[in-house]
């Protein structure tokens, strides 16, 4: 299953100082923030102009650098903290980053983003319950947050707690029924829970969001199969594999659907394509497969 998680970023450009080289504050370029910072090494402002800059560039550790200068100016530059913060996660520094989050909420501790941000990295260290706790306090601060449902439901499922894991999704979409992937992931806690029709329908209604979600075929895929409507399955996974042809597991699937259908040589090609895409396939179904085609 995939969680799906991002960083939420909010893009705030700090005015230049009186007296500093003048450059467009609302679309600052790199060569005029060059300039400004070298005619006033310590305007702080330009430095974290230039390192959002980077950032959105995805020039990460070039931005950390800037982000850094920008706080050695002014220690009390919560923006600062707060991009280096998210630079940092973006780089798998998170240890880094819960310390930055943390300089930010000393500043602002009603700021729901940064507690939302900080569970994704407490997420990633493995520190579940501090991450539930960050999202909790993110949904005390804003009960509209449909992205912290979104991610506390996903925890809880990680926890096993399958009930309040489809509230939580539930109440997301609520919130926000355009958002796919928590139609998708209460999709994959309903097939848990042999929910089939629900899990179909959920399913469905991302795809219907997102035509282009491949997951959610290949998952609506496997709940056709036990269901038997091995027609149907076939249809999922290959649109699957159409718009994502590196799902070594629909491959695979569909090697299972197309034996059912009796199609033995097109389920062995499938199941030649799943281990060339690095797929851990069953060695008995691959020799009952070989053997059938043999005959």
């Amino acid at each position: 299953m995939g969680y799906v998680q991002g960083i939420k970023i909010l893009l705030v450009f700090f005015l230049s100082v009186p007296g500093a080289f003048a450059y467009d504050t609302q679309k600052p370029n790199l060569e005029d923030l060059n300039r400004a910072i070298a005619m006033n090494p310590k305007a702080a402002n330009a430095y974290y102009d230039r390192g959002l800059l980077l950032y959105k560039q995805k020039d990460y550790p070039r931005a950390i650098a800037d982000f850094s200068q920008a706080i050695n100016i002014d220690p009390k530059d919560a923006q600062a903290y707060y991009f280096r913060a998210n630079a940092y996660a973006a780089q798998h520094q998170h240890a880094e980053a819960i310390a930055d989050y943390n300089k930010v909420l000393d500043v602002d501790p009603q700021d729901a983003t940064v507690y939302y941000n900080r569970s994704l990295s407490f997420q990633e260290l493995g520190s579940i319950n501090q991450a539930i706790a960050d999202l909790n306090q993110a949904i005390k601060i804003d009960p509209n947050y449909s992205e912290s449902y979104h991610n506390r439901g996903l925890l809880w499922d990680r926890e096993g707690d399958l009930h309040q894991a489809v509230a939580d999704l539930t109440q997301a979409i609520e919130l926000n029924p355009s958002l796919a992937e928590a139609y998708y992931n209460r999709g994959i806690i309903y097939e848990k829970q042999n929910k089939r029709i629900d899990a179909i329908n959920d399913f469905s209604h991302a795809i219907k969001l997102n035509p282009s979600y491949a997951e959610s075929y290949s998952n609506r895929g496997e709940v056709y199969v036990q269901q038997d409507d091995f027609a149907q399955a076939r249809f999922d996974f290959t649109k699957a594999i159409d718009i994502n042809p590196k799902i070594a597991q629909s491959y695979n699937n569909r090697a299972i659907v197309y034996f059912q259908l009796k199609q033995y040589a097109k389920a062995w090609e499938d199941l030649q394509e799943a281990k060339q895409l690095g797929y851990a396939v069953d060695p008995e179904f691959i020799a009952t497969v070989k053997k059938a085609v043999d005959r």
